[in-house]
Order: C-alpha cells, then structure tokens, then sequence
C-alpha cells in the first residue's frame, strides 16, 4: 500500500475490476478507464470513490490502480501451522484489526464497533459435526 494518498487525484482504472459497493457490498464491475479516487488503503484493501460512490477494492487488485498488486492476507493463513492445534482467539481478534472502517483509517476493533467475541463451537476448519449447518 502507498503511505501518501491524495484523496483529491482522479485515477482513471487501468482495466475491468471486481469491487465491492459499500456499505452494502454487492459485487460489482468497474470498467478500464473510469475515473475514481483512492480515499484510503488500509488492511488489505483500498476504498475507492466512483461516480458517487465508494467501493472496495482488494490489494490483490491494486494494479488496476497502477499499484503492484498485494496478496489477499485476510483470507489466507500465514501458514499451514496456523490451522492446526488449538483455537485461539486471538487470531480472530488479530483477524478483526484488519477490517476497517471505509471511510477512516481506524480498524473496527479500535473504533469500539467490535468489543466482545464469544466462542460457541471452536471446531477445526473444515470439521463439522453432523447436523451443523455452519
């Protein structure tokens, strides 16, 4: 991610991408050459504004920005280790501090909209029990 953002700068997008409508997050495409603005880049993902709206765009998409493009960290695991062994909830905390609010650079654990986390079934990724519909 770039440390200096200028929310002011048009960027027109240098191919077709996949993004997400914030607040509701519908999936939606942005077609190359649309002009938009980078308002943040944070955990993982930029928010853009286009015609009006703001949208989410993953690292992994950034070279339709003219960035190079980040691999998606929220959804992978730093390693295999990691889905092994005993579940531990402050990954899914350290999991929460990298979602944050689109329109401020805070996380929403240190915003205060997260501040309780209550386990009720720690099985193994992958593991279900019968009758389980999660």
């Amino acid at each position: 991610m770039t440390d200096s953002i200028d929310p002011n700068r048009i960027i027109p997008l240098e191919r077709d991408v996949d993004v997400h409508l914030i607040p509701s997050g519908e999936r939606v495409t942005l077609l190359k050459g649309e002009p938009v603005r980078i308002t943040q880049a944070l955990g993982g993902t930029y928010t853009i504004v286009c015609n009006g709206n703001m949208f989410q765009l993953a690292g992994e998409d950034a070279d339709a920005l003219g960035h190079a493009p980040e691999p998606d960290t929220a959804s992978e695991a730093d390693s295999e280790d990691e889905l092994e062994g005993e579940f531990r909830e402050s990954v899914i905390w350290d999991q929460l501090k990298t979602c944050y609010d689109p329109e401020i650079p805070i996380n929403i654990v240190d915003l205060g909209l997260i501040y309780d986390c209550t386990i009720l079934n720690a099985t193994k990724p992958g593991k279900k029990k019968k009758n389980c519909p999660y």
